[in-house]
């Protein structure tokens, strides 16, 4: 690659650097331009300028000086602009040049880089923004007695050196031709970069500043411990090329957990949304707890004789339980035993209890000598006839409905005579010797009655 290549390619990488570090420092735009502008221009000599003069962006008339004054001395030249101007930006530049030899000037506007903010209306571009070009007459007048005596003796020079050399300047010419063209490419690629690198300066030059300090310590510092740095990694050469290689399968497990975790925050985003409405009243609740956490102190004061207190019963009662855990088997023996009572109780419990309650109703009543006992006793007419005898004679017995015969009953003792259906319900046997109702005597009634109240 030849040397020009070499320093293109430089200067373009210088190019990237300082779009980058331009980009990286740049502000956004405060917002959009009004249709017109107007903004102050401070200039160190604006003394060409009248009221009227053009302003003008790449040679088209966009607007017109509105006004000049001096203030802290420094011409401040105002600039009306219409829309054709914009936009215009903070890093905007203002030159006087000059229309012709006569000596008319104009104000040569640069709306400066995209990416630096707007202007706005009433702003000024200060003194560092603004300059003059160079009139003839200025360059003329650098050119005094002895200045033009050291031309003229240089002039001399180079033409008493060219003699009788045409052949070899001629030759030097064509040699040099390849070379200037690419110079000439060089120094159009400066001209359109001029903008780039002078960002590039303005940011270099702080760091620059920053590393000259302390006579180069600072930049020593630097170097020592990019040294270090260099030398570590060396020592681990080895360990960073392994690790380069395990980074592909870190990288995709890396991926496949992202994924996984984009599955999760989906599925968990529902269950959020249904918890908000309670984490909305936590604030709520918490000031209810804290309430509730307030009354309940004195409660949990008080309560500690009382849980001292129980714990001395439960102590107490140790023993007593200790002793019902060795009574333990037998009990569950005993239990398991009156399991089938137990079971024939609760089945016939509504028994059980009418058993107790009719008891209670018999002997719910006394008299003047003492407690009587009271039962209830339901009388079929046929066992009235079955048990009082007949005075006729002995009656066949009952017939069971299909042909069978009941075996007779036996007779109550003490009572005369079989058992028979006549009985007392037979009108004809109602005569007794002693004239009673019943045809029985006294004794033979009594032995009846204890009959039917469950005697023998």
């Amino acid at each position: 690659m030849r040397p020009q290549r070499k320093i293109q390619a430089v200067l373009a990488t210088a190019a990237v650097t300082a779009a980058v570090a331009g980009a990286a420092v740049t502000n956004t735009d405060s917002g959009a331009q009004p249709d017109k502008l107007t903004i102050a221009a401070e200039f160190a000599d604006a003394s060409p300028l009248v009221v009227g003069n053009d302003v003008k962006v790449k040679g088209v008339t966009v607007g017109e000086v509105a006004g000049m004054s001096v203030r802290d001395a420094k011409a401040i030249v105002t600039l009306k602009l219409d829309g054709s101007a914009l936009p215009l930006h903070k890093d905007a530049r203002a030159t006087v040049k000059p229309v012709s030899l006569l000596g008319e000037r104009f104000v040569d506007l640069d709306r400066g880089t995209a990416s630096a903010p707007l202007l706005n209306d009433g702003d000024v571009l200060p003194i560092k923004q603004t300059g003059q070009a160079t009139d003839l007459d200025q360059v003329l007048n650098t050119i005094d007695d002895p200045t033009g005596q050291s031309l003229a003796a240089l002039v001399t020079m180079l033409g008493q050196g060219m003699q009788g050399n045409g052949a070899n300047a001629q030759a030097s010419i064509k040699a040099l031709a390849s070379s200037m063209q690419d110079t000439d490419g060089l120094v159009k690629l400066l001209g359109q970069q001029n903008q780039v690198l002078t960002d590039l300066v303005d940011h270099v030059q702080p760091v620059a500043s920053a590393l000259a300090a302390d006579n180069g310590k600072t930049l020593g510092d630097l170097v020592d411990s990019t040294r270090q740095v260099l030398g570590v990694t060396a020592k681990n050469q080895e360990g960073l090329a392994a690790s380069l290689a395990e980074l592909p399968g870190t990288l995709s497990a890396a991926r496949d957990t992202l994924a996984e975790l984009t599955g999760t925050a989906k599925a968990t985003t529902p269950v959020l949304e249904g918890m908000r409405p309670t984490t909305d009243n936590l604030s709520a609740v918490s000031d209810e707890l804290r309430k509730f956490s307030e009354s309940a102190d004195p409660a949990l004061t008080s309560a500690k004789p009382v849980l001292e207190r129980a714990e001395k019963l439960m102590d107490a009662a140790r023993p007593v339980v200790e002793e019902l855990r060795k009574a333990g088997p037998g009990l569950r023996g005993t239990a398991a035993g009156a399991n089938p009572l137990t079971a024939q109780l609760t089945g016939n419990i509504e028994n059980v209890l009418n058993f107790f309650r009719f008891w209670a109703m018999s002997t719910n009543g006394w008299d003047g000598l003492s407690h009587y006992f009271r039962g209830q006793a339901i009388i079929h007419p046929e066992e009235i006839t079955g048990l009082l005898p007949s005075l006729t004679g002995t009656p066949p017995p009952p017939t069971i409905p299909g042909g069978d015969k009941q075996s007779p009953r036996s007779p109550i003792p003490g009572l005369p005579g079989a058992l028979g259906s006549s009985g007392l319900l037979d009108t004809n046997s109602l005569a007794a010797p002693d004239g009673g109702v019943t045809g029985l005597n006294e004794r033979q009634e009594s032995g009846v009655l204890q009959f039917l109240l469950g005697g023998s």
